[in-house]
Order: structure tokens, then C-alpha cells, then sequence
């Protein structure tokens, strides 16, 4: 009796490993790789680079201004969409085009020579031997 107890004992174990395999198997050999280190908010805002400051020697060549203005039938006017620009002329002869606030495009002199500072397209001072101009949006 206790062959036939040890061969049921082995049957037994055999019979679970041969079910354990058959239903976790195709999950042990096809198993996904682990999901790679996923980056918090404030990490993946800390990783895209900051637009780079520039400063250079350069004269003012154009003011340019866009508005849009609305008229309702009692003449009365309001302006919406408005956007300032300022083409320089920099050092090396290149043509160089920020954008600016309303305060900024009408305190910036012509036919002024000096250091303008800029950042992604976007004016943050310009400043003469006589004047320093700064743009009230760009130093937040």
C-alpha cells in the first residue's frame, strides 16, 4: 500500500505542475517587459529647455503694429487683436524680428544704437545710452 501511496503522491504533483503550466505557461514564456520609468509633470516640464537669452548690439530699423478694429453701426470703436513688432538690425548685418508690448513698441527710440536682450522671438530690454526699455510681459 505505500507504493501505490507514494505513486498517488507523485501522480498527484505531477498532475498539479502539468495544470500550473497549462494555465500560468503562455504567461511565463510571453511575458512583458517591465514599463519603463515614466517621468513626473514637474520632470518632464524641468527637461524642455527654457529658450536661451540673447544680447547684442543692434539698431532699430522698423516698428510694426497690427490691429483689428470693430465699428458697430453707432460709430463707436473698439480695437481687439493687437500685436507689436520690431524689426532690428544686429551686429553682423542680420535682420532680427521680436515681438513686443504696446508700452515697449511706442518708448523704443529710431536711430538708436544699443544693447537689445531677447528670448524665443520676444523682447525683454533694449537699452540706450540715454534709456533702458524694458517689456512688461516678458520679465514674468
Amino acid at each position: 500500500m505505500s507504493s501505490v501511496a507514494v505513486l498517488l503522491f507523485l501522480l498527484a504533483g505531477f498532475a498539479s505542475v502539468l495544470l500550473f503550466l497549462l494555465l500560468h505557461g503562455y504567461k511565463l514564456i510571453h511575458r512583458k517587459p517591465e514599463p519603463e520609468y515614466q517621468k513626473t509633470h514637474a520632470e518632464q516640464l524641468a527637461a524642455v529647455a527654457a529658450p536661451k537669452i540673447y544680447t547684442e548690439s543692434a539698431f532699430l530699423l522698423q516698428k510694426i503694429d497690427e490691429r483689428r478694429r470693430i465699428m458697430d453701426e453707432y460709430r463707436h470703436t473698439k480695437i481687439t487683436d493687437e500685436y507689436y513688432e520690431l524689426v532690428f538690425e544686429l551686429q553682423n548685418g542680420e535682420m532680427l524680428r521680436v515681438s513686443c508690448s504696446k508700452t515697449a513698441y511706442h518708448d523704443m527710440p529710431f536711430r538708436k544704437t544699443g544693447i537689445l536682450t531677447y528670448s524665443g522671438g520676444r523682447l525683454m530690454q533694449f537699452k540706450t545710452t540715454e534709456q533702458v526699455i524694458s517689456d512688461e510681459y516678458s520679465l514674468r
